[in-house]
């Protein structure tokens, strides 16, 4: 993108996309402490209403899986999982608690962890970034992506204990993460707006949109500081900051061009499977707008995942079965 910038303060995917995870698979992000559910059992085949397959866990519970992928529709096989309880769903001859899966595997040698904690920094071995579990419990994760590296960040996180692994000294049992995402809402704003100098607290600029709202963004490249300067962006709201002067809301810039150049959105929606051409991931906007993200990396491909996300539109591409606007 010409005169892209730099600065990406939020998770970015293929080029702009920024997806932020906000509740895994709780509807319409309104309970971000969804009852995550990890452990082994067996898939099984329950010969009720047709016949459908649920799982019987270890521990004896029975779930049922609204979307067991078709490769696990095995009687008798033997998984590892990571499911949400999905509350407000009915069962089948009352034969189980209704789940979305997370994630699955075939076999259960491997021991997994779903659980909420807190991203620390260790100021031990020349620094390390661990998670403080729920329970106490000091997890060190080999995989913790850089943008989930943040000091007092709250996650909800499932990862595989890896029994194999030494960890640093008397810290954390170690584990690789599946899936991580941050607890707590996110805002992001995208439009047009023009770049104003405003000659307070000795001189600043900032940006007033379209539809008159008023940002401060935050180390606003030297580039962008000029007064009158049509451009179209995406930022993220800056809830901690306080703004001089009382001007604007606080945003940090996620990507800036100049007006004409781009068009960005910035929306909250569901990451969604669609069984089309070998099947892809999608997302649907809460305002029902498909959207067709360019390059999504693999830990965001889970049908039914809340996220917040922003995307630069790809004008020239053409979508599969003509499904969602296409987004980098």
């Amino acid at each position: 993108m010409t005169g892209s910038y730099p600065n990406y303060p939020v998770i970015v995917l293929t080029l702009l996309l920024a997806v932020i995870a906000c509740g895994c698979m709780a509807a319409g992000g309104e309970d971000d402490h969804a009852d995550r559910i990890s452990g082994n059992g067996t898939v099984t085949y329950v010969d009720l209403e047709g016949g459908f397959y649920g799982i019987v866990a270890d521990d004896g519970e029975r779930y049922l899986p609204a979307d067991l992928p078709a490769d696990f529709r095995q009687d008798g096989l033997r998984v590892t999982f990571v499911v949400d309880v999905a509350k407000e769903t009915a069962t089948i001859q009352q034969w189980g608690t209704p789940v979305d899966v997370v994630s699955m595997e075939k076999g259960d040698t491997r021991r997994t962890i779903a659980t909420n904690g807190t991203v620390t920094y260790i100021d031990l071995e020349g620094g390390f970034y661990g998670i403080i579990a729920e329970d106490g419990m000091n997890c060190l994760p080999s995989n913790l992506p850089e943008e989930y590296r943040i000091d007092g960040l709250s996650v909800q996180f499932s990862a595989d204990l890896e029994d194999d692994v030494t960890g640093f000294p008397m810290w954390g049992m170690p584990v690789k993460i599946r899936s991580i995402e941050p607890i707590g809402s996110v805002r992001l704003v995208a439009g047009n707006g023009t770049v104003t100098y405003v000659d307070l607290e000795g001189g600043f600029y900032g940006i007033i949109a379209d539809d008159g709202g008023r940002y401060l963004p935050l180390g606003l490249g030297e580039t962008w500081l000029v007064d009158g300067m049509n451009v179209t962006f995406v930022a993220q709201v800056r809830e901690d900051v306080a703004t001089i002067g009382q001007w604007g809301t606080p945003v940090e810039v996620i990507a800036i061009d100049k007006a004409g150049n781009a068009t960005f959105v910035a929306v909250n929606g569901t990451v969604t499977y669609i069984d089309l051409e070998g099947g892809f991931y999608g997302f649907v906007a809460d305002d029902g707008k498909r959207y067709l993200p360019l390059g999504l990396e693999e830990r965001y491909r889970v049908d039914g995942m809340r996220i917040t996300f922003a995307g630069k539109i790809a004008r020239d591409t053409v979508t599969l079965q003509q499904w969602g606007i296409p987004v980098e």
